[in-house]
């Protein structure tokens, strides 16, 4: 599991750790209900003591797949029970409790992913339940058939824990296709918003212009002018989209009925801020408002350099101006 995987049901959360601590208080009350039958009743105060140490671990470690401190914890102290309490039995009593407290731990170890050291502590605790009926000379298939059924309750953990992780590797691929059709749709609309504006813009600009040469009335000079800065309007809108403000294009515009030779540049790939832009669009403007003739040459740099941008001025008057970066 990762650290913090999307999954069906929260093994962190406060309905999780309460589970957890009602079952430590149901285990505590049945070994204190039996402790009279004990033959080493401190054990049993010292085995309680390891368990609530190891509930207070694992409410604590927040990670989806347990930490290793914790783990260590938990599913050290299961055999560690097993093997402290297993003299403390008692023929025809309830003082096996501790065999389910500390397969309980083994399954919570399983659940929050640490699957290895969860059979290893399980292998652990067989191991000591058959010494401890060979050197016991106990019923060693009775205490084999103990084992089995903890072992199986282990592998439930075990299938639980592989079908959360399923789970969440699933959900974590459907999120990524969710947010991959995301991006794709987005990119799309913006690519849809760009065409519709770009259309109108010559719908705006050029169709009226060609609408007259289409009906074959006398073209002008002044229809040639026209003709000449919808022609510069186009091209800006292809090279200097940066530049393309109300601002700038009406003064270009002006500009180039004047008969100045307007060239706008925006080589800066999009990455410059409004506030960049609109100290820019002041030093174009007033380069192109005073212009009489020549050209004016208006570039936005490209990124990472210390100059945002260049306006030159080649006329009856020559005159450049440097925008620094941020300034």
């Amino acid at each position: 599991m990762s650290e913090r995987a999307p999954h069906l049901v929260s093994l962190t959360g406060v309905g999780a750790r309460v589970f957890i601590w009602l079952y430590f208080a149901a285990t505590a009350a049945l070994a204190l209900w039996t402790l009279p039958d004990s033959t080493q009743p401190v054990l049993v105060l010292v085995v309680l003591a390891l368990y609530a140490g190891a509930v207070i671990a694992v409410s604590l470690d927040r990670r989806d797949r347990l930490g290793l401190p914790a783990a260590l914890v938990l599913v050290g102290v299961a055999p560690l029970s097993v093997v402290l309490l297993l003299w403390n039995l008692v023929p025809g009593g309830y003082t096996s409790w501790f065999i389910g407290g500390a397969t309980a731990m083994l399954f919570f170890a399983n659940l929050r992913g640490r699957i290895a050291l969860a059979w290893i502590g399980c292998a652990l605790m067989v191991g000591a339940l058959m010494l401890w009926a060979v050197v016991m000379g106990a019923d060693v298939v009775a205490i084999l058939l103990t084992a089995t059924r903890q072992s199986a309750i282990v592998a439930v953990g075990t299938l639980t824990a592989l079908a959360l992780q399923r789970t969440g590797g699933r959900i974590r691929e459907l999120a990524a296709d969710a947010s991959v059709r995301g991006t794709a749709e987005a990119a799309q609309l913006a690519i849809t918003e760009e065409r519709t504006e770009r259309i109108e813009e010559l719908r705006t600009s050029v169709v009226p212009l060609l609408q007259r040469i289409a009906d074959g009335a006398p073209i002008s000079a002044e229809d040639r002018s026209a003709f000449a800065v919808a022609e510069a309007d186009l091209r800006d809108s292809l090279r200097a989209r940066a530049l393309r403000t109300p601002r700038v294009m009406a003064a270009a515009s002006t500009a180039r009925r004047r008969g100045v030779d307007v060239v706008l540049l925006d080589d800066s790939a999009g990455e410059i801020t409004g506030a960049e832009i609109a100290a820019f669009e002041t030093v174009v403007v007033d380069a192109l408002t005073t212009a009489r003739d020549g050209r004016v040459i208006a570039r936005l740099l490209p990124p990472k350099r210390a100059l945002l941008g260049t306006v030159v001025v080649d006329g009856s008057t020559h005159t450049s101006h440097e925008v620094v970066r941020g300034g």
